[in-house]
């Protein structure tokens, strides 16, 4: 029972030297970076897969997580991505290059549209219209099959690499996905973390106080929605490269179960576990399958119910509790100032403490947002 009480028990974000975080990222990008290159193509392509998930991943951890709006209805946005790809390429000669802006637009603006009158609903209302989103998603692309081929699907012949990179298209494709995976976690981590991210988290946690406090929670709540239904959009245009085609099937409710296991395996309102989330959907129902077929298909499932009632603060809660001490006991100045975290997750005095994925106390979240 106590092994549960600490397994259940949030746990500060790592408040690494300066020195070290960045000499890990650098690390971690270097090793990406090489990887491809020393690797055989279907082993870019299941990473290439990862970082597809990724970028679908930050946005609704952005959504669920920090502003606490379920959606199950991200797949159509993904669809829309992998359809506006493999339409406006194969039929009508657009730059492929060009398909990641106008993914990121279309999603953005449909997703606003949606959002508007589906962010009046709360929990399960909100969780039910965005689960009808995604029922309907493969009925809707095949319905429009004069545009969409129906059940027979697209083909993508596009995405092919630069004569002058000499790299092979699995590569080229895999570096296409790195480089937007870094663009879109650098700009949901500034998100999340900034005076927005504040305010998304008084609308999760007081709705009523940060609205007192002059923050437009509606307003805040579709744009927060349309920016993850943006970035799922660009997350299809990137499956389109990887797969190299799109078909109904594809993007029905198992794909949605897929994005929401995702970021709770990861940590909800975390966004370093949005990718230890994606290496799980990607990597373990492969595994399971080898062991035996049909466990595959219920894997998401019992790591849903494994998760949020053993582990619900993800695989990042675990890292940390393993990695807390050992980083806290080494030196350099800290990004709140030269003195370390303690060993218990608190911080020095005169620090804030850095818990990420911990609902704050009532008044801590309403100096914030007076701040913000």
């Amino acid at each position: 029972m106590r092994l549960l009480q600490l397994l259940r028990r949030p746990q500060a974000e790592l408040d690494a030297p300066l020195w070290l975080s960045r000499a890990t990222v650098i690390l971690v990008v270097a090793v990406a970076a090489v990887a491809p290159l020393v690797s055989a193509p279907y082993v870019n392509f299941d990473r290439s897969m990862v970082l597809v998930y990724i970028v679908v991943g930050l946005g609704l951890n952005l959504l669920t997580g920090n502003t606490g709006q379920i959606s199950l209805g991200h797949g159509f946005f993904f669809a829309l991505g992998a359809y506006l790809s493999a339409v406006l390429v194969e039929n009508h000669g657009v730059p492929y290059l060009l398909l990641i802006p106008i993914a990121f637009v279309a999603g953005y603006l449909v997703g606003y549209l949606f959002g508007l009158p589906a962010l009046r609903l709360h929990g399960l209302q909100l969780a039910l219209a965005t689960l009808g989103l995604a029922l309907v998603t493969p009925a809707v692309i095949k319905r429009f099959e004069h545009i969409t081929d129906g059940q027979a699907g697209i083909n993508i012949f596009g995405g092919e690499a630069p004569e002058f990179t000499g790299l092979a298209r699995d590569q080229w494709v895999y570096y296409l996905c790195l480089v937007v995976a870094l663009v879109a976690y650098l700009a949901v981590r500034r998100l999340a973390t900034g005076r927005i991210g504040r305010s998304l988290i008084g609308i999760r946690d007081y709705e009523a106080v940060a609205t007192t406090l002059g923050v437009s929670t509606t307003r805040t709540k579709t744009t927060v929605f349309a920016f993850s239904a943006a970035l799922a959009g660009v997350g299809g245009v990137l499956y389109s490269f990887v797969v190299q085609y799109v078909g109904p099937e594809a993007f029905g409710l198992p794909l949605a179960i897929a994005f929401i296991t995702m970021i709770v395996v990861g940590g909800l309102g975390t966004v370093p576990g949005v990718v230890f989330g994606a290496f799980f959907v990607v990597y373990v129902p492969q595994w399971t399958a080898d062991i035996n077929q049909s466990a595959a298909g219920i894997t998401y499932g019992v790591a849903l119910i494994l998760f949020i009632f053993v582990l619900p603060y993800g695989v990042i809660s675990l890292v940390r509790r393993a990695l807390g001490p050992v980083i806290a006991r080494i030196p350099g100045r800290r990004p709140g100032g030269p003195a370390a975290a303690k060993h218990d997750g608190t911080a020095p005095a005169g620090e804030p403490t850095r818990m990420e994925g911990k609902r704050p106390a009532r008044e801590p979240v309403a100096t914030d947002l007076r701040t913000s």
